[in-house]
C-alpha cells in the first residue's frame, strides 16, 4: 500500500507507539492511529460554509449514542482545525451518527509518574474543542469529549496507562484534575453533552475516593454528564467502575474466531461476551469499537498491524456488523467506532493504515446507524 511520507518528527513518536502497542497486546488498545498525516488542501485554505446531511429524525430521537470517534491530535491554527472538523463531521454526518467523540491526547511520564500535562501541537487548545464542538452541534451531532493518556511517555518503562502508579496518588490527580480543567470550561462553553473523565486507567480506579473528588470538582464547571470508559480485561471481571460517573467500555476482546468467521458468528460471540457482565449494560456505551482490517485481526483485535499489510475489509465489516447487532439485541446504551484521524480525507481512502474504516467498515457503520436502536 502506497503510503505518503510523514514529518520526521511524527514518524518517530508513532514508531514508539507502534512498539508499544504490540508489546503490551495484553489489556492495551490500538489508540493512536497510524493514518498518514497527508494534509488535504481544504486544510491550508479558509473553510468554507457547508450543508451537512441532516441527522434522520429517528437517529436524532434516540437516547443512545451513535456516533464515531475523531482521534484530534496536531491540527495546529483556527483555520486548519475550522477545514478538518467541517470535512470530518460532514462525514460522521453522512454516516448517520447522532453523535461524535473527539479524543485527544494529554501526557504523563513513566509507570510511577507524578503530573499530567499537555502538549502544545499534539493535544488541541480548549479554543480549538470549542471550535469543534460548536460546528458539531451546527450538524445536530451530540458532542463527548474524551482525554486520552498517551503511551508515548510510558513505554520505554514498560508500562501502559491502565498500569501506571503515582507514588503520591492525591497529587496524580490534582494534576490531572488541573490538566483537564480548561477542556472542561471550554465543553461547559460550547455545550457539549458529555465529557469522559478518564480511560482505561486500571490501576487507578481503586483510588475510589479521589475519583469521588474528582468527580466534585469536575461536576461543578461541567454540567452536562461525565463518562469513565473501562478498558475491556477489567470490565469483563465485574470489578466496579468510578463512582459518579456513568459507564463506558472500550472493547477489544479476543472472541477466539478464525478469519473465515461469518456475521452470526461474531455478532453471537460478542453477545456471549457481553452478558458476561449483564448488570449495567443498558447505562453502558461501547466507547471504542475498532479493529484492524487485515488477517489475523480476530485473533489480536488491540494489535494494528504494521504497514503494507494484506487488507481484508470484510474482517472489519463483519467485526463492526457483529458488534452492532450485540449491542443492540442487549439494549446497550450505544456505541462509537475507532478511528478517524483529525487529517484523514474521507473522499480518499487510498494510503491509510489497516485500522482505518474509510471506504471499508464505514459501510457496516452506515448500516448500524440507519437500523435504529431498540429500546431507547
Amino acid at each position: 500500500m502506497n503510503r505518503p511520507e510523514r514529518p520526521l518528527r511524527l514518524r518517530s513518536v508513532l514508531a514508539a507507539l507502534i512498539v508499544t502497542q504490540l508489546a503490551a497486546c495484553g489489556p492495551l488498545a490500538p489508540h493512536i492511529p497510524d493514518s498518514p498525516v497527508r494534509k488535504p488542501a481544504a486544510a491550508e485554505a479558509t473553510p468554507t460554509a457547508t450543508t451537512a446531511p441532516p441527522v434522520t429524525t429517528a437517529v436524532r430521537a434516540t437516547e443512545a449514542q451513535l456516533g464515531v470517534q475523531i482521534y484530534w491530535h496536531g491540527v495546529v491554527g483556527s483555520k486548519p482545525v475550522r477545514a478538518n472538523a467541517i470535512r470530518l463531521l460532514d462525514y460522521v454526518a453522512g454516516l448517520g451518527a447522532n453523535s461524535v467523540g473527539i479524543t485527544f491526547p494529554i501526557y504523563t511520564d513513566g509507570a510511577r509518574p507524578s503530573r499530567v500535562y499537555t502538549r502544545a501541537g499534539d493535544t488541541p487548545t480548549p479554543n480549538d474543542l470549542r471550535i469543534i464542538t460548536e460546528l458539531a452541534k451546527e450538524r445536530g451531532l451530540r458532542v463527548l469529549i474524551r482525554p486520552l493518556i498517551d503511551e508515548v511517555n510510558l513505554a520505554p518503562g514498560g508500562a501502559w496507562r491502565g498500569s501506571i502508579k503515582p507514588p503520591s496518588v492525591d497529587g496524580w490527580f490534582t494534576s490531572y484534575t488541573q490538566a483537564l480543567m480548561p477542556f472542561l470550561i471550554a465543553a461547559q462553553s460550547a455545550r457539549a453533552d458529555l465529557f469522559v473523565i478518564g480511560s482505561e486507567l486500571d490501576s487507578l480506579v481503586v483510588h475510589q475516593e479521589q475519583w469521588r473528588t474528582t468527580v466534585t470538582t469536575m461536576g461543578k464547571i461541567f454540567k452536562g454528564r461525565l463518562v469513565y470508559a473501562d478498558n475491556w480485561g477489567t470490565w469483563e471481571t465485574g470489578r466496579p467502575g468510578v463512582p459518579g460517573a456513568e459507564p463506558g467500555l472500550d472493547a477489544y476482546p479476543q472472541l477466539g474466531l478464525p478469519d473465515s468467521a461469518s456475521l452470526q458468528q461474531v455478532t453471537a460471540a460478542w453477545s456471549a461476551w457481553l452478558r458476561k457482565r449483564p448488570a449495567e449494560l443498558d447505562k453502558t456505551v461501547f466507547q471504542e469499537v475498532g479493529i484492524a482490517a487485515s488477517p489475523g485481526a480476530y485473533e489480536k483485535p488491540t494489535t494494528w498491524p504494521r504497514n503494507r499489510q494484506k487488507l481484508t475489509p470484510q474482517i472489519q465489516i463483519r467485526w463492526f456488523a457483529g458488534a452492532c447487532a450485540a449491542a443492540k439485541s442487549l439494549h446497550m446504551a450505544g456505541i462509537y467506532f475507532w478511528t478517524l484521524d483529525a487529517w484523514a480525507d474521507p473522499a480518499d481512502a487510498a494510503g491509510y493504515d489497516v485500522g482505518s474504516f474509510i471506504g471499508r467498515g464505514d459501510q457496516a457503520i452506515r448500516e448500524c446507524f440507519a437500523s435504529g436502536w431498540p429500546g431507547q
